[in-house]
Formats: structure tokens, sequence, C-alpha cells
């Protein structure tokens, strides 16, 4: 049975594609798929192991990517005008801004006729009242990041003018970002891409097209659930996994939610919750026997770090000696309630790594350097396209290490610039999964994570529960 096109897929180990040696010596593809399978098996198995999430695992569950400035989020702040006059036309003269030598490039490079252009890697644009947009998407060329980061720093500048008066709006600008970037986020109010189940649905390949039906009939968040239930059968005697994401959605919370799973996140209280960092080094475990004193490790518990913020995080307005750093975790619907969508605490990756990080995110880098520059590490990176310099930084330094390795999971793989670079070193310890299949969210969390030998026993007693529970009789009392 085939699962994949091999013309559509690669696997490096360092700039090797083994995939091709493997079909060149006739391998079968669930021989190469086991192969891959007990690779990852070998290193999950190691003391240390950490993933890091990018972008490329919310995008079939209806987030956008913000490698350009969402189509929706412009929308949303030109509908402000309601409100605040003037603050689409402050937008655009930001942009305008921002992408000038970009601007420059495309109208010396039109092609005949047209306001469109390509760039040296024969991606499309148009041009639009000297606006540079994406042709298929018809998004704003320009990082949401970047747009961010330009805007927090311009309004630093003004209110350090203290010459004259502001009659600006950026702060209201500022403001309408973020609770834009808040609404397509919210995965709760979002459908499941269409495109994806469409895709996967129509594809030549079985699992494509299992993948493509459990998106339209599971919980949407079926594919996260999948991973984290796997990754808990790691056995009890290894440190915690630790999981990064760089997503500002809830979609691996809503996931632990479902499974029961306590995750370790920076954050204490019940009905208030506030940031503190050496909840971190925690951990949760059974009482101890009275007679032998020993005590038993709890099983579903993963160490989350989210490095760039959350839509969950606010500013909690005050500090005290129970909040030293005025953070707090509120529900997504307690935000909305109380119009605080524009307050949330997001991280403009693009912030240069000269400048100095404040809280909480100091201490997140800090944890993810310590972490995966320890002796036997691994990370694997998923849907992560390599676009944030502190990241890299970290893993450039934790690549110094011998015994650090490196496996990079995602669709577009080498046809990334930054992916590219890592393939070009050569280092058998970086090892590169890319195409429709090897990297792919989806088949990674349900067909290439391995089985461990106490698998599913859990998962085996919910579902006897779920079938009693569904298939219990009614029993009528007798009549009197």
């Amino acid at each position: 049975m085939t699962h994949f096109d091999p013309t559509k897929n690669k696997i490096f180990f360092g700039n090797t594609d083994k995939l091709v040696d493997w079909i060149v010596d006739n391998h079968d593809q669930n021989k190469i798929i086991e192969k891959i399978r007990l690779m990852l098996k070998n290193y999950l198995e190691l003391d240390n192991v950490s993933f890091l999430f990018g972008s490329g695992t919310s995008i079939h569950l209806g987030a956008v990517a913000i490698r350009n400035f969402p189509l929706e989020v412009e929308t949303y702040i030109y509908e402000q005008e309601k409100t605040v006059e003037g603050i689409y036309q402050s937008f655009i003269f930001i942009i305008k801004q921002l992408q000038g030598e970009f601007l420059s490039f495309g109208k010396a490079n039109l092609i005949e006729d047209t306001q469109t252009f390509e760039d040296e890697r024969k991606w499309k644009f148009k041009i639009e009242n000297d606006i540079v947009r994406d042709i298929e998407s018809n998004e704003i060329v320009i990082e949401y990041e970047k747009v961010l980061n330009y805007l927090i720093a311009f309004e630093y500048i003004l209110n350090e003018d203290k010459s004259k008066p502001r009659t600006d709006n950026y702060s209201e600008l500022i403001t309408a970002i973020k609770e834009g970037l808040f609404n397509v986020c919210d995965l709760e109010n979002r459908k499941v891409s269409q495109f994806v189940i469409d895709r996967k649905k129509a594809s030549q390949f079985e699992k494509d097209r299992e993948q493509g039906i459990l998106l339209e009939t599971h919980t949407k968040y079926i594919f996260h659930e999948k991973f984290v239930k796997t990754l808990l059968q790691r056995p009890l005697n290894l440190r915690r996994a630790n999981i990064f994401t760089a997503n500002y959605d809830l979609a691996f919370e809503y996931a632990f939610d479902k499974l029961g799973v306590h995750y370790i996140d920076g954050f204490t209280g019940f009905h208030k919750r506030f940031f503190k960092p050496e909840t971190f080094e925690y951990d949760i475990f059974y009482p101890g026997s009275t007679t032998s004193g020993k005590v038993q490790r709890i099983e579903k518990v993963v160490r989350y770090f989210k490095l760039h913020g959350s839509l969950s995080w606010v500013n909690s307005g005050q500090r005290d000696a129970n909040n030293l750093y005025g953070i707090e975790e509120k529900s997504l619907e307690s935000i909305e309630l109380l119009k605080k969508k524009g307050e949330i605490i997001i991280y403009p990756s693009a912030v240069k790594k000269s400048y100095t990080l404040d809280l909480p995110y100091s201490e997140l880098f800090r944890q993810f350097a310590s972490t995966i520059t320890q002796s036997q590490s691994v990370l694997i990176t998923v849907g992560y396209s390599f676009g944030d310099e502190h990241f890299n930084d970290i893993i450039y330094q934790a690549l110094s290490n011998p015994t650090f390795t490196l496996i990079v999971i995602d669709f577009q793989g080498t046809r990334n610039e930054y992916i590219n670079n890592l393939k070009e070193l050569n280092d058998p310890r970086i090892i590169i999964l890319e195409g429709e299949f090897f990297g792919d969210f989806l088949t990674f969390s349900d067909t290439l994570m391995p089985n461990f030998n106490n698998i599913d026993s859990n998962e085996r007693v919910a579902n006897t529960l779920n079938q009693l529970l569904s298939t219990k009789p009614i029993i009528e009392e007798p009549a009197k």
C-alpha cells in the first residue's frame, strides 16, 4: 500500500536525502514509515525531550498565518473608523513606511503591462495604491509582528517627546491590531479549514482521506490530542517532556483539558491565575505510602511554555506580593466580556535581539535555553519556519553541544531559506522531514509518533467506560 508521493517528500539526515536512497533500495513505504517511527522513538526515550510548535500546527484549525498581515485584521482596523477617525489612514501610513524598499523593488521589476512582479523566490505580488499585496490572498506583504513591533517602538518615542501634546491615534491602532488578532486566533469561534478538509479527502492516499474525515467529524483538536496522548506514553522514569510553542492560540490548552492533562505553564492560582516563574520547577506526585514513604509521579503532566505570549494573558492592572509581575491568565470569554482584547500580552518576535527582553519573556526564553542546551537533549520543531531570531540563536547555541539533536518537521522544509541553511551544514545531528506527508502535523500526530510498550492503557479504560455509559440499559421501575 502506498501512503505518500515520493516526489513531494524528503527525509534529510545531514544533507543526504535518505528517502531517495530507501526508494532506490526498493524499501516498502510501510517499512520507511516504520523506520521514521523507530528513529523518533529512540529520541523520545532520551531524558531531555522538547518540542517547539509553530503556526503550521494551527492552520488546519482555521487560524490565520501571520507571515503576511492578515486580511481579517486589516478589515477589523478599517471598521474601527466608525469610532476612531483616521485610524485606517494611520495604519496605511505605517505600512508604506515599512514596505518602502520592497515597493521600490516591485516597481522596478513589474511584469510588462501589469502591476505584478516576482521576487527572487519567484513568488508573485501585486501593487495596489502603493501597497504590496500577495497576489493570491490579497494580504499586505509584511509580517504582522513586524508592524506591531514598529508601532510599539514608535509609540515609545512619541510618549518620550514632551515638546508637544500628542494628537495621533497610534495607541488606538495598537489596541485594534491586538483585538483583530484575538478574533482571528480565537479557535473556538473559528471553523476548521475547509480547504484542508477538501485537500485531505480528495487525496489518492487512504491515510489522508481518513484525516479529512476525522477533521470533519471529530473535535477540531483531535490531532493535538493524539500527539499529547502518545507523548504521555513515554516511560515514567524519564523527565517530563517540554512543549514550547510560538502560537498565541489555545489549541494545546483545549487538548489538555479534553484529556485531563495537567500542564505546568508558569501560572498559579485557581480563580485568579498569576504568573509565577518559580512554578516551572514544580512537579506533581501522589502522596507517599505511610509504610514505605515512597511517592509516585502522576502520569498526565507536561511542562508547557508559550514563548510569544497568549491570547489568555492580560495585564492585571495592579501588582502585589501575590502578583509581582502584573500578569494574569483569564478565560477568553472573560477577556471579551471585560473588553480587554486590546490588552493581551503577545510578543512581537521581530524585535531585534539586541533589545532587552522583559518578563515574562526573559524567563520563558531562559527556560527554553536551559532546557535544550542540556546534555543528551533533542528538540523537535513542528511547523516552525525559523523566522524568530531569538529562538534561532538559542537553537544554534544548542548545536554547539555534541550530544544535541535537532529534528525539523515542516511542510515547506528546505524550500524555506532558513531550513535549507540548516541542511547545508551537513550535520548528521540535524534531521529534516518535509513534504505533504512527512512534514505534515496531522500525519506526524497520528502516523509518525511512535507507540511505546505501555501504550493506551488509559485510553482503553476511557473507551470501555464510554461504551458502558453509552449502552447502559434503561431500567424501568415496576408499576405500583
